[in-house]
């Protein structure tokens, strides 16, 4: 889950977002709604206890209370499963994006064409649009807008980099991250789209767009940043990982992989 504000991660137990301190409030709606359901479980209990207690004796007075017995693990179980904060957040969202559909189109086609990939990722991250079916047309969009934002976050930490830095973990993904970008603009990767034409033409929008922040944030040529889409994956590897060292050692004197407050990613098997 994203904060609305800034888009860092945040959970359904952070009443406050860590980053920007501001109130999540999908965390203070789902408390609320937490103790609306221990309320109705509790008031069904104690109504499951009282008949109990006035139907005792005899064979169908047993018969009664096993029945209610079993009611009340019944809705139980109902309980533990309904109440699993992750699935009551989806459940809430995905009836406000069906209420708000035309609120909601509206304000994507808006982010989408003042090209701010980062606040239309965060917006459809905050509302779980990208496996929604009413915004079905979106969902390739919404994949590539991801990549997008991590990349821009990764290009952020590098820019901003100093000694005092505690994690530079989407500075040590960024090659990956621009590497997703570019094989999710191949053709064979969204033929399934909704409309495949409209997804292709704001693919090659946001391609402008990245070209100008990786110049910008890794000061690579217009020649390099061109060249990207062309590349093979390890050439483009070794372009993003050498001008993103470059960058680091500029602003704390040390490589990325030896910054001792970077927490990168492991390989696949290690510790």
């Amino acid at each position: 889950m994203k904060c609305k504000y800034c888009g860092a991660d945040v959970t359904l137990d952070d009443h406050f977002c860590p980053h920007c301190g501001r109130a999540v409030e999908q965390a203070q709606r789902h408390q609320e709604e937490m103790q609306q359901y221990e309320a109705e479980f509790e008031q069904t209990k104690k109504a499951a206890m009282d008949k109990i207690s006035v139907t005792s004796g005899g064979g169908t007075a047993v018969g009664i209370r096993l029945a209610l017995i079993c009611a009340l693990i019944a809705a139980l179980i109902w309980m533990m499963v309904s109440l699993d904060p992750y699935m009551l957040n989806e459940r809430r969202e995905k009836r406000a994006a069906s209420r708000n559909h035309d609120a909601y189109t509206e304000q994507m086609e808006t982010y989408l064409s003042d090209r701010d990939y980062v606040a239309f990722s965060v917006f459809c991250d905050t509302h779980k649009l990208d496996y929604n079916d009413d915004f079905k047309e979106y969902r390739y969009i919404i994949y590539e807008a991801s990549y997008f934002k991590s990349i821009y976050r990764g290009l952020l930490e590098a820019a901003y980099a100093d000694t005092d830095s505690e994690n530079l973990y989407y500075a040590g993904e960024l090659s990956r991250y621009v590497n997703d970008f570019y094989e999710q603009t191949s053709q064979d990767n969204y033929k399934y789209a909704e409309d495949v034409q409209r997804t292709g033409e704001v693919y090659e929008e946001m391609e402008e767009e990245l070209c100008v922040l990786l110049k910008r944030y890794l000061k690579l040529s217009d020649e390099e940043a061109a060249s990207l889409k062309g590349l093979s994956k390890s050439r483009r590897t070794v372009l993003i990982e050498q001008a993103l060292d470059k960058v680091i050692m500029e602003r704390t004197g040390t490589s990325l992989n030896g910054f001792h407050g970077a927490e990168l990613p492991q390989p696949a098997g290690q510790e």
